[in-house]
Parts: C-alpha cells; sequence; structure tokens
C-alpha cells in the first residue's frame, strides 16, 4: 500500500511533463498526416464514389412537320430507255398525286422551261440527269437533280473514281447528288462508297426489278450500307423511287419493266416551287417511302416521334449500328391521333425511325445527339 501511494505521488508530480509530451506527439502526427495526403480539388466530390453528373443526350436538330410532298426522283422516258414520251410520263404523275417530279434520262438533262404546260398550281418539273457511267466493268449511275446543263457519261478504272467525279460535276452546277441502286449488279459497296464527299442522297429503295434493294445472303441491302455510312459520318439521306421505265399496260422489249408508283420521297413542308424543293433535297429535309405515309415528324429535346394513320405499323427506332433500340405500334395521343415516340436514353449518337406496314417500309433520315 505504501509504495503504490509513493508511484501515485510520483506520477501527479510528473502529470503535467506527460501530458504535455502527448499533445506533442499528436501534434507531430496531425502535421506528417497532413503533408502525405493531397490537397482536395475545388469543384470535385469529396468522395471516389461519387458519380459525376453527365448532361444529358438531346437532338441536334428541330424538326416539327405536317406538311409534306410527294415526289418522284428517278424517272425515264423515250429519251432514253422508257416506253412512253416524256409529256406522258410527266402527265402520269401529276394525274396520280404528286406534287413534284424530275425526269431522269440517261446522260440527257431536262430543261422544263420546254414543258412548262404540264404544270400547273399543285404540280412542278425539276431538272434531271441520270448521269451514267462505266467502271472497272460495272455501271455506275448518279442521279444529278436541279442542275442546268447535261453532264454525260465517262468511263473509269475505279468505282470510286466515278461517283466523286459525278458528284463534284453536279455540285459546280449547285445540284443535288443523289447515287442510284448500289446494288444493280451489286456495282457498289461500303468500300466504294465510304470516301465519297459532297452527295445528298442514296437509294434505299427502288422499284427496278434488279436493284435488289434487300440484298441477299452474300450481300447487305441498301438500307444496311447507308446505315454503315451514316456510322462512318456520311449525311446522307435515304430515298426511295420507282426508277420508273414502263409506264404502258404491255411490257416493251429491251425496256426495264419498273413501273411506276412503286418508291417515292416526301418532302418537309416546302412551297411548291422548284427552287424550294431543291433546297429540302439538298437539306434531307424527307422521308423515303414504298407505301407508308406520315402525318406528322416531330424531332427535338430529347424525344423523336412519327405519327401515321395505321395502328398495325410496326415502328422501330433504329440506332447507330442498324439494331433496334425500341420497337412499337402506334397509340393514341392526348387528341387520338396515332403515335409512336423513342426518349433518348443517353448514350445514342443518332435515331433514324423505320416505318413498316402492309403496305411496305418508310425510312426517316438520321438525327443526330448531342450533349
Amino acid at each position: 500500500m505504501q509504495k503504490s501511494r509513493q508511484r501515485l505521488a510520483i506520477f501527479r508530480r510528473q502529470r503535467p511533463a506527460v501530458l504535455l509530451a502527448g499533445l506533442v506527439v499528436t501534434a507531430l502526427l496531425v502535421v506528417v498526416a497532413l503533408m502525405v495526403q493531397p490537397p482536395a480539388t475545388v469543384g470535385s466530390p469529396a468522395r471516389d464514389d461519387v458519380p459525376q453528373q453527365v448532361p444529358p443526350r438531346r437532338f441536334a436538330t428541330e424538326v416539327d412537320e405536317s406538311v409534306f410532298l410527294r415526289g418522284n426522283i428517278h424517272t425515264h422516258s423515250l429519251r432514253s430507255d422508257g416506253d412512253s414520251p416524256a409529256e406522258v410520263v410527266m402527265a402520269w404523275y401529276r394525274d396520280h398525286g404528286y406534287d413534284f417530279l424530275a425526269l431522269t434520262d440517261h446522260n440527257r438533262h431536262l430543261d422544263v422551261s420546254d414543258y412548262q404546260h404540264i404544270e400547273n398550281g399543285s404540280f412542278v418539273l425539276i431538272p434531271g440527269e441520270e448521269v451514267s457511267m462505266a467502271a472497272a466493268g460495272k455501271p455506275i449511275h448518279v442521279n444529278a437533280l436541279c442542275t442546268h446543263s447535261t453532264i454525260g457519261e465517262a468511263r473509269f478504272d475505279s468505282r470510286t473514281a466515278a461517283v466523286q467525279w459525278a458528284v463534284d460535276q453536279i455540285g459546280s452546277q449547285g445540284g443535288v447528288a443523289l447515287i442510284n441502286h448500289p446494288n444493280f449488279v451489286w456495282s457498289l459497296r461500303l468500300e466504294h462508297l465510304a470516301p465519297i464527299r459532297g452527295a445528298h442522297m442514296i437509294e434505299v429503295y427502288s422499284g427496278h426489278p434488279h436493284a435488289r434493294s434487300h440484298g441477299d445472303d452474300r450481300h447487305d441491302s441498301v438500307e444496311q450500307m447507308w446505315g454503315e455510312l451514316v456510322a462512318l459520318g456520311s449525311r446522307w439521306a435515304p430515298a426511295a423511287v420507282d426508277d420508273m421505265h414502263q409506264l404502258g399496260p404491255v411490257p416493251t422489249e429491251g425496256v426495264p419493266q419498273a413501273r411506276p408508283g412503286t418508291g417515292w420521297v416526301e418532302v418537309y413542308g416546302a412551297e411548291l416551287d422548284a427552287d424550294s424543293i431543291c433546297s429540302a433535297l439538298g437539306a434531307g429535309r424527307l422521308y423515303a417511302t414504298n407505301g407508308p405515309q406520315l402525318s406528322r415528324l416531330a424531332v427535338g429535346g430529347d424525344a423523336m416521334t412519327v405519327w401515321l394513320d395505321d395502328a398495325d405499323a410496326q415502328v422501330d427506332f433504329v440506332d447507330i449500328g442498324g439494331e433496334a433500340l425500341a420497337s412499337a405500334h402506334p397509340e393514341p395521343d392526348s387528341t387520338g391521333k396515332l403515335h409512336a415516340s423513342y426518349q433518348l436514353r443517353g448514350d445514342e449518337p443518332l435515331v433514324r425511325a423505320r416505318i413498316t406496314t402492309r403496305d411496305g417500309t418508310a425510312w426517316t433520315h438520321a438525327y443526330r445527339t448531342t450533349r
């Protein structure tokens, strides 16, 4: 007991020194910790497991259209390899509900001023020519729309060189270049088209019996090809055409049996004059179809919506790789009109719509997104 009291007395006498030493050690440890730990970055989260906010994607283009002009931009007459006179061909399209027509005979430019008597307040003609070339043993065709003089034929060793030459010639006249039926005798593949600069449209569908728009077991469809070109950065709009050659009821020897009315484009809200239509074609303000018709198309913010009158239609919203992001049947909106809509999820660089009905297929342009 006496020894315990002696140790306690000694501790009490030494306690201030012990406490001071403890405080010094603690302070030194704090200083060392601060020196080792990196300073926090201003504005950064205090914890590594807190995710940073990523701005949502929005469509880069605003579209809201409910007025469309129907037109065919690939047509033939007796001026090249069609079966009917030019005036008869023009009158057929005028009398069957078309708003505009480009007569595109092979290597023959159409001067629309010679046919103004065919036009009226609800139908106009736009200049056209099918620039028809040969390269590496294959026919290469590019439609020149809205040009002012004949470009004509040429021969090339390279298929890419042929297409680019035609596109450049069309561009030099301020025209619109449409790349025709790539799968016609399998003349153009992705490798030939990927380097092309300056074109405006590609035929994803053609009513010509040898156009093979749907491909086969060894060749991609033109829609697939177009999708890959878009993924590579192309801004080409899709076009559907009938490539009409046979207007008469009886087949003519040597004339392809491509009938009228099997494919066309619907231009967005353009004024019914040649300049406005040409501007819309060049800007890709259109959708392509071989049957289904839209009553409205809206793209903006984070949503893409199509309206149509067929409840049985299938609407596929397609991504950059050609796969469907979502599929839906039209349902009534708040006004009772049938529509299908897709809302961006945040990682889609672009979205396009493919509408399939009993009548055929329609394709919208591919609309890119931004943050």
